[in-house]
């Protein structure tokens, strides 16, 4: 039997990557976890180990880390993203990405996986992802980009996410375009062209999947809270022309309709009322989830998913929800805590890719 490859997490959150790596192929042991946030630490003991979980990596010296074959990190996005204020290394979130580099320099896995929101590869004119790779490659780490939409592996979400693997002292070879992004190709150019160390990694993946639509995730029966029952809200729809609602499954994000803003007080996207028969738009982390219409005892009630309904949008399992349910962890939260992760179904892909490289 193949020795255990050692993990070290960083960022663990819910435990987006353990899932993955649970689900995959790959022989492992998590060694070392990092997580800042209380109550994604304790949603992530419904389902692993907290023995070897630490807090603020900012505060953990390098030295601390045991030593370990792969280093994941989900650094966190808001820094990068086009829902916050995109200060990017400004900002000290941003600045996150170098208690990775500082790590990798003196503990140097063999393998790196790294995920952050699609818009980092915009950021700043591409002048942080630049950055980002720069000090990939010259930490000795052969490298790969794309853009991975999380539909990709069959789960209900159109989610689109920047993914980096990296493999230390390994060949290098000149990028081919990237099968999935545009946006990417300039990066990899400018990596060619800049002699960086490159790999062609995720051009050779092809997710194993089973598509699923919001339909297939719904739970039988929910509570009355989550249910628009304003009567506002009621008399809008009774006086809607329905006929036009979509009957068949799409691999692809349905919206129905849009709630007026006088009939229903909230932002824009949250006013939104989607399909259950395609896939839900990308989870927020904020206390709140896409709005759904349904019928029920022969006519249209609109309710929002249910934070149990956001983690099987993401692609966590039925035992890992089942844990989540029976422990009460609040909905606010568990809310929150769904939008920040890292899809599994990815990740496990990612690890089965990786693990042939690994077993070279």
């Amino acid at each position: 039997m193949k020795k255990k490859i050692r993990i070290v997490s960083l960022f663990s959150g819910i435990g987006g990557f353990e899932q993955g790596f649970k689900n995959s192929k790959i022989n492992y042991e998590v060694v070392f976890e990092s997580e800042i946030d209380k109550n994604a630490i304790i949603t992530y003991g419904y389902n692993f180990s907290l023995n070897n979980m630490h807090g603020d990596i900012k505060m953990i010296d390098e030295n601390v880390v045991p030593e370990h074959d792969l280093l994941c990190a989900g650094f966190p996005c808001q820094s990068f993203s086009i829902a916050g204020k995109q200060k990017g290394f400004e900002d000290i979130r941003g600045t996150l990405f170098f208690d990775v580099i500082r790590i990798i320099k003196v503990k140097t896995p063999k393998y790196i996986l790294l995920e952050n929101v699609k818009n980092l590869v915009l950021h700043d004119g591409g002048a942080t992802i630049k950055t980002i790779l720069k000090n990939i490659s010259d930490c000795g780490y052969s490298f790969d980009i794309t853009i991975i939409n999380s539909k990709e592996a069959g789960v209900p979400q159109g989610r689109e996410r920047t993914y980096i693997v990296g493999v230390y002292n390994y060949r290098s070879e000149p990028f081919e375009d990237d099968r999935r992004s545009e946006k990417i190709n300039a990066i990899k150019k400018w990596a060619n062209s800049n002699n960086l160390r490159t790999i062609n990694f995720f051009n050779k993946i092809t997710m194993e999947k089973r598509q699923q639509s919001i339909i297939d995730i719904l739970d039988p029966t929910v509570k009355d809270k989550y249910y628009i029952n304003s009567d506002k809200v009621k008399n809008y729809i009774d006086n809607l022309d329905l006929s036009a609602l979509k009957t068949r499954k799409e691999s692809k994000i349905l919206k129905e309709f849009d709630i007026p803003r006088n009939i229903f007080n909230d932002l824009e996207r949250q006013r939104r009322v989607y399909s259950i028969y395609g896939l839900s738009p990308t989870l927020l982390a904020r206390s709140d989830s896409p709005k759904i219409i349904i019928k029920d005892n022969n006519s249209y009630i609109i309710r929002k998913l249910t934070p149990y309904e956001t983690l099987r949008i993401q692609g966590f399992d039925e035992n890992y929800v089942d844990n989540v349910k029976s422990r009460g962890m609040s909905d606010t939260q568990l809310y929150k805590q769904s939008g920040n992760a890292v899809s599994p179904p990815i990740i496990s892909q990612i690890a089965n890719a990786l693990k042939e490289i690994i077993d070279e």
